[in-house]
């Protein structure tokens, strides 16, 4: 698999590029993640810092919940996630990049927050919070609820 992909926001004013694979692929179904994004979940990868590479245009950063959110600044299109600004690792939106499809995620995460309609995918381990917090063994919407 080639090492490079593009990405970038609605528009195109901003683009970037990342030089590696990611550590891990996860969708997020917590509150945060879905009013970011006006979507029911986003789904994540993550990338060391210095292999994310900005091309053109201005990102936007929010902080909240002690964390940092990117936007596009020219369209809003949410694009990356951190702990801080001198974090290591990175969240990348999956469906920010020009070929997402390529990129399937491993795990589901922050269920305990997942909207009641949104079906999980049996074949992926799911955590009620976080990687790291207890594994919900069914993955059918009413079983972990």
């Amino acid at each position: 698999m080639n090492m490079q992909s593009d990405g970038g926001c609605l528009c195109g004013g901003v683009r970037y590029r990342l030089h590696e694979q990611p550590k891990q692929l996860s969708d997020c179904h917590c509150i945060d993640c879905r009013r970011a994004s006006a979507a029911p979940f986003v789904t994540w990868g993550v990338f060391r810092r210095e292999k994310i590479e900005l091309l053109s245009g201005e990102l936007r950063k929010v902080r909240h919940a002690d964390r940092l959110r990117s936007f596009a600044r020219c369209c809003g299109t949410p694009l990356f996630f951190q702990d801080n600004d001198e974090s290591e690792w990175i969240d990348v939106t999956i469906s920010s990049l020009d070929h997402p499809e390529i990129y399937s995620p491993e795990v589901a995460i922050w269920t305990e927050d997942r909207l009641p309609w949104v079906p999980l995918d049996p074949a992926r381990l799911t955590y009620r919070q976080g990687r790291g917090s207890e594994k919900i063994i069914a993955a059918n919407p009413s079983a972990d609820r």
